[in-house]
């Protein structure tokens, strides 16, 4: 889960890094379309700018043409004809107001004609005058109209553009030249407001580099008295002709618009240039790289600031869906190593934490494991949702013991374990003593009261265990042997592990045993009154190669405790089945067969049909077989029992109460199950001789076992005194070392033949 909301944050990361890689990528590109989108409005902007000049100096030079003409066709040049001629320049110039004047000159540079608002008498000759000489010059030379520097004409407050045109005869020869002013403020081409922003720039520049004509918004007039610098001019035109692979003069003859971008010392300019070969200038659009940029970075701020917005939301959502992941994580971590029921950490998160309190063995700790008694039968009596309240009460209880230095778990259905910061013996008896108090207090739920108690096992770190589990499995060894006595505590010691690696070593050796057949039967004979034998008692028998004889006392629980109560039990049935049918049948066919019988064996499903069909594959009458079972088994469950009861003896077999009166006895279980007989505990018999108590209590159930017209047994009869004490109370039968010690095969059938020579 962890990893999950790593990847989570890897995976916005990875996005943010991505699409600003994106966005910076979409910048790159809305930068040279935001360019591109300026060169192509300042193209356009050009190319109808050159061709509005074009256009108009085409009209001035035929203008120019046409007046020239027929100014030299009259072919009289004296004074009183150039007055003659003012009043047709003078309707001219009321024709073309942006002509600010007209002049006739030969190809000396003599005017020889000028309309009015020009005094003949003080014109200078073009030739002599420096300012004129050189386009007076080109004029003459060339077939086309030329344009003279642009100047500033105080009498009528206008910048001026001059123009001049060859007159030529049929031989080409110039007759004249005629002269013209043009009005820069006067004409729609030459207005100051063609250029399309602040940064922007639109003019004329001549062959020389001077300008014939600015449109801006800063006054520009004093520019039109020096030329641009020549180092710029030929960077641009150079960028210009290499972007078009020409050369200058190429580029000129192909009137081209070019873009460029030029960086200047302060000002860097977006170009475009268009030479107007027929006129010789240049068409030239600027504007301010710095305008386009910022235009640029103002729309691209509007882009950047929903982007940021964008990145804001997705980097809430990817929190919220991380903070909802870690909840989730938190949430199921909890649940995986909670219990749901109780709220108490469980054995994974015993197991998580558990190196916190390992990693300094100088601080030593311990750990109880505590075990409710029987608690299986509180569900399996009252139900499983009963049950989850007792525990929920069990937890609170336990929680009492729990603080900030210790810590609870649950580690099973009833099963809790307490670490706590102790390891003097004396406080872990308190503790534990006080904790087995605690929870011996009746319980109350749902108006029923009930007593429980528990038993408590415990372990010292480091003393005996340095990891958890070995600490668990000293507990459990020790909380095991509490058990035995049920509602005590034990603090493990070695001499337990011995015992319990003893027992684990038993019950391989018994599995193996029960495999191979290794286990052998004897029988303890039962007589009557009268000395006369009745039946025997078959009694399982276990002589190991490493272990040497092992007491059914031990072997007999280790096999109920491991699961391998069943074979074993199956095995008990066969062999004494086999026994007798094999070597006592032929002499006694009346001799009855008892066989123990445990409760996990009496509730297999195929526990009868085994049992049966064994007995009528020997061939042993069914009536001469005897089942003993203990009480407890019955009040493991009655109900449960009761049928299995009766279909044994609706079978024709009988049932015996073994070890009657050492539980918990009850007379309606006797009316209500079909036993047949009830055998007397040796501990009862053993103290008839001398205690009153233990006689009484054998004449009772003696007399217990006449009401309910049942026979009765006595085990452990060893002495004489003791034999006349159970003759006398009634008894019917009795089994014991005063009559014969439990006997193998051979020896049953000495003692048999011992019984029919009496």
């Amino acid at each position: 889960m962890a990893g999950m909301k790593k990847n989570i944050w890897l995976l916005y990361w990875v996005l943010v890094v991505v699409t600003m890689g994106l966005f910076i990528l979409f910048g790159h590109n809305f930068y040279h379309s935001n360019l591109q989108k300026y060169q192509d409005k300042q193209l356009l902007q050009l190319e109808l700018f050159a061709a509005s000049v074009d256009s108009l100096f085409k009209s001035q030079e035929s203008l120019l043409e046409v007046v020239g003409h027929q100014l030299v066709e009259q072919n009289d040049f004296t004074r009183t004809a150039a007055m003659q001629v003012r009043p047709l320049l003078d309707n001219l110039m009321r024709i073309h107001p942006i002509i600010a004047g007209f002049g006739l000159a030969n190809p000396n540079g003599d005017f020889i004609a000028v309309s009015s608002n020009v005094d003949l008498a003080r014109a200078e000759n073009l030739i002599a005058n420096p300012a004129t000489k050189i386009g007076f010059t080109e004029a003459l030379n060339s077939n086309r109209m030329v344009l003279g520097h642009t100047y500033y004409f105080d009498a009528i407050d206008s910048l001026v553009i001059p123009i001049r045109k060859s007159i030529r005869n049929q031989r080409g020869e110039v007759e004249a030249v005629m002269t013209a002013g043009l009005k820069v403020e006067s004409t729609l081409v030459f207005r100051n407001n063609i250029h399309a922003n602040p940064y922007n720039i639109v003019s004329l520049i001549r062959e020389d580099l001077y300008r014939t004509f600015v449109s801006a918004d800063a006054s520009l007039i004093n520019r039109y008295d020096a030329p641009i610098d020549d180092h710029r001019y030929k960077e641009v035109i150079a960028a210009a002709a290499s972007q078009l692979s020409l050369s200058e003069p190429e580029l000129k003859a192909s009137q081209k618009a070019v873009t460029v971008t030029t960086n200047g010392p302060q000002v860097s300019y977006l170009m475009t240039v268009k030479y107007l070969s027929d006129y010789k200038v240049w068409a030239v659009s600027a504007t301010e790289m710095h305008f386009i940029r910022q235009q640029f970075y103002s729309q691209l701020g509007f882009y950047l600031l929903i982007f940021t917005i964008l990145q804001l939301a997705f980097y809430g959502l990817v929190r919220s869906i991380a903070n909802n992941e870690q909840q989730t994580i938190e949430r199921l971590n909890k649940q995986a190593t909670h219990d749901t029921l109780t709220g108490l950490p469980n054995r994974l998160y015993l197991r998580n934490n558990v190196n916190s309190w390992l990693k300094n063995k100088t601080s030593p700790f311990s750990l109880l494991f505590i075990d409710m008694d029987n608690f299986k039968s509180v569900n399996d009596t009252h139900g499983h949702d009963f049950g989850d309240q007792v525990l929920k009460q069990i937890t609170q209880r336990l929680a009492s013991f729990n603080n900030d230095q210790r810590l609870l778990v649950r580690e099973a259905s009833d099963e809790f374990i307490l670490l706590v910061k102790e390891s003097d013996p004396a406080l872990l008896k308190s503790l534990a003593t006080t904790m087995i108090a605690k929870m011996a207090e009746p319980y109350v739920i749902n108006d029923v009261q009930f007593l429980l108690s528990c038993s408590v096992g415990i372990a010292v770190y480091p003393t005996h265990g340095n990891d958890l589990d070995a600490l668990l499995r000293a507990a459990d060894i020790s909380m095991y042997r509490a058990k035995q006595e049920r509602n005590s505590f034990n603090i493990f010691t070695t001499e337990m592990q011995e015992q319990h690696l003893y027992k684990t070593k038993v019950e391989q050796r018994l599995r193996f045993a029960i495999e191979q057949q290794k286990l052998f039967m004897v029988y303890q004979p039962q007589v009557d009154m009268a000395g006369k034998l009745h039946g025997v008692e078959a009694l399982v028998r276990w002589q190991d190669e490493e272990l040497g004889f092992v007491p059914p006392d031990l072997f007999i629980p280790v096999a109920e405790s491991s699961g391998l109560m069943v074979k074993l039990g199956k095995f008990i049935i066969e062999r004494s089945v086999s026994d007798i049918a094999t070597y006592v049948l032929p002499q006694r066919q009346d001799l009855n067969l008892s066989i123990n019988i445990s409760v996990k064996q009496f509730i297999q499903q195929d526990f009868a049909e085994h049992l049966l069909t064994t007995i009528d594959t020997a061939r042993l009458d069914r009536k001469r077989i005897t089942l003993e079972i203990t009480e407890n088994l019955f009040i493991e469950d009655l109900e449960q029992f009761k049928p299995i009861c009766n279909e044994m003896n609706h079978q024709g077999l009988k049932i015996s109460l073994d070890d009657f009166g050492t539980g918990y006895s009850s007379l309606s279980m006797l009316k209500d199950l079909p036993i047949d007989e009830l055998k007397i505990d040796k501990s009862f018999v053993d103290h008839i001789e001398n205690d009153a108590k233990s006689f009484n209590m054998v004449k009772n159930i003696i007399a217990i076992g006449k009401n309910f017209g049942m026979a009765v047994l006595a085990e452990g009869v060893e002495t004489e005194l003791q034999a006349n004490k159970l003759a006398e109370c009634g008894c019917d039968l009795l089994q014991g070392y005063y009559y014969a010690k439990p006997l193998n095969v051979e020896q049953l059938q000495s003692y048999l033949d011992e019984q029919t020579e009496k």
